[in-house]
């Protein structure tokens, strides 16, 4: 009689822990994408840097939201016919995105970095990204100049040029500081002055 009753409460208790742990990782999928969101937010010019550095993580966050959607539907305990459709859809997306991961690693870039603080002493930093791309649609080199000013959580970074990626684009020649608050970034095609805002180092150009 005991046993029975022991038997009994378990087979209660067990779709009750079930449909906690499902709602437990569909929270937790829904907020690896909230967090994904703000980081690409995060990533705009003029954004918080070390937000979107520590956010934009597609592989991470999206990944982790999948796998989360995936054994939620796994073990979720409605219907069947539903339940089945539910981890169709969601193992097909697991499977999308690790191919679409997989082939961004294929294209990857070889990447190199410069930093060079201002002359002003102040905390800002110019910094040049250059990637060259063997293969793919970027194929050629690639030239981000960022502007990084501030320190700690309030920190911003500014995207002042986006230069190259294809063959017959343009090409980047030089960016530099010209002066304690001015930076000018000069391209095969054109030349750019940037003014620095003294009290929030947001760059604007020079007309």
């Amino acid at each position: 009689m005991t046993g029975g009753s022991m038997n009994e409460r378990w087979n209660r208790r067990t779709p009750r822990g079930r449909r906690t742990l499902v709602r437990v990782l569909l929270a937790l999928g829904a907020a690896a994408v909230l967090l994904y969101t703000e980081g690409q937010w995060e990533s705009r010019s003029g954004g918080l840097m070390l937000v979107a550095d520590l956010l934009n993580r597609p592989e991470l966050l999206l990944g982790g939201a999948l796998a989360a959607l995936i054994a939620a539907a796994w073990l979720s305990d409605r219907r069947t016919a539903v339940r089945a459709a539910t981890r169709a859809v969601t193992v097909t997306a697991g499977v999308v995105f690790l191919l679409g991961v997989l082939a961004a690693h294929k294209v990857s870039a070889a990447e190199t970095r410069s930093r060079e603080d201002a002359p002003a002493g102040a905390a800002r930093a110019l910094v040049v990204v250059h990637r060259s791309y063997d293969s793919g649609p970027q194929a050629g080199e690639h030239w981000q100049v960022l502007l990084e000013s501030g320190e700690g959580w309030s920190a911003r970074r500014w995207l002042l040029a986006d230069v190259g990626g294809a063959p017959d684009e343009a090409r980047l020649v030089e960016a530099s500081w010209t002066g304690r608050a001015q930076i000018t970034v000069v391209t095969d095609s054109y030349r750019r002055v940037f003014n620095l805002d003294q009290d929030t180092g947001e760059p604007v150009e020079a007309r």
